[in-house]
């Protein structure tokens, strides 16, 4: 064809006309602008020509086509929307040319196309795109597909390696890998800070318990012991149960499966307990009562806290689920009683102080008197105390049928593992 086209020109008496090429051209697009990037190497930049209107545009350069010789590389492209044709920078570089167009002022934003035909020449500049999160493991996989297809079959024609790749990949397993990321991710952040949580409740309440039994060792005289417990200790009850409170926001954020009414309810009948009574009244801190009262509370919460952790990572612990499930036979009523002899006594005690009550004439014409709140609050004890252990009754038995279970499944794996040792 080359030959051909030299002949013609000889013929016409045109011997120094040049034979006109079309580079290869990659167009991308700004909601303002247009960028070309046309790939002639070694351009001459006095032979650069750029006729530039709003809707079209007229491109010749001269550039090296091999060691010896150059060519003329020229290509006329109309576009799809208007252009602002004295709007637009050049810049020659060794292996390209790069062209930036600014959009017309009504035609601005991602056009659908950049010429009403298709050209074999231009091409859209893939790499140009920002791709997002989903899009780029997309990309990647395609890339992953493609050289195993290669390395299988070998170079394979475009068209069938489209084909090909397209089968290879799904857009449904993409976000379904998105999801399980996004939920593996959510399930290590949330179990990293139940562990934190869980150890550092657990180990305020196993310092309470442990050094409450340690002190009728210690001390001279029980009496002393008991008397003097929550002196020496009770601001570490107290902050185990200010930390406590995080746990209904736990239930309320779907951290943990607890309802958040029962876990609120638990929480506060607690919380007025300690900082309403026994907090609040001396008399009442070197009694049996508020001694035994911190022994069970935290007794119950030293087996807690340890088997909420195990659950996280779906650990076996035979000794500690089983304390679990039954050490609240003696620390519940234990407890219960105790906070109910604390609230009838505090009943008596604030009734006479006046404490947290609020009278009549007042500003938003309303009353409150914080004994008779007492009153109810030791009905609401009785009541939710057996409610609790009878849940504790049904949760136990279903325990131990998962605790045999599991023993009967673990001694048979061994077995299964001492067979081939046979």
């Amino acid at each position: 064809k080359q030959w051909y086209q030299r002949r013609v020109a000889i013929t016409a008496g045109d011997t120094q006309s040049p034979i006109m090429n079309k580079p290869n051209v990659l167009w991308s697009q700004k909601s303002k602008t247009i960028k070309f990037v046309i790939d002639i190497v070694n351009a001459k930049e006095e032979t650069l020509k750029i006729d530039l209107s709003d809707s079209k545009l007229n491109f010749t350069a001269e550039g090296q086509a091999s060691i010896e010789s150059t060519q003329t590389f020229s290509f006329e492209l109309e576009f799809h929307k208007k252009v602002d044709p004295l709007k637009y920078k050049v810049q020659v570089k060794e292996r390209s040319i790069k062209l930036v167009i600014a959009k017309a002022n009504d035609c601005e934003g991602e056009w659908g196309r950049i010429c009403p035909t298709k050209h074999r020449w231009l091409k859209f500049d893939v790499d140009s795109v920002e791709l997002t999160d989903e899009e780029t493991i997309a990309a990647r996989k395609l890339a992953d597909a493609r050289t195993r297809l290669e390395a299988q079959h070998g170079p394979i024609p475009e068209e069938a390696k489209i084909q090909q790749l397209s089968d290879m990949l799904n857009v449904d397993d993409i976000s379904k890998d998105l999801e399980a990321a996004e939920k593996e991710m959510y399930d290590m952040m949330r179990n990293s800070y139940l562990t934190i949580y869980n150890g550092v409740v657990g180990v305020g309440y196993i310092y309470v318990f442990f050094v409450s039994i340690l002190r009728l060792l210690i001390e001279p005289s029980v009496a002393q012991a008991i008397r003097g417990n929550y002196k020496s200790i009770g601001w570490l009850l107290k902050s185990c149960q200010h930390t406590v409170f995080l746990e209904i926001l736990h239930s309320y954020f779907g951290l943990v499966k607890s309802p958040v009414l029962v876990t609120a309810t638990q929480i506060l009948g607690r919380a007025v307990v300690l900082f309403g009574v026994l907090d609040q009244e001396e008399s009442l801190q070197t009694s049996l009562f508020a001694y035994v009262l911190m022994v069970a509370w935290s007794g119950i919460e030293v087996l807690r806290y340890p088997y909420y952790i195990t659950q996280i990572y779906e650990l076996f612990l035979p000794y500690l689920m089983w304390l679990r499930y039954n050490a609240w036979v003696i620390m519940y009523p234990l407890g219960i009683i105790s906070e109910l002899f604390l609230v009838y006594h505090g009943i008596q005690l604030t009734a006479s102080s006046d404490r947290w009550s609020v009278h009549l004439p007042n500003y938003f014409n309303f009353s409150f008197n914080f004994s008779y709140y007492l009153c109810i609050h030791f009905v609401a004890i009785a009541i939710a105390g057996v409610s609790m252990m009878n849940y504790m009754k049904g949760q136990r038995i279903k325990a131990m049928k998962k605790l045999n279970r599991l023993k009967k499944e673990k001694s048979t794996d061994c077995d299964s593992a001492l067979i081939p040792l046979l």
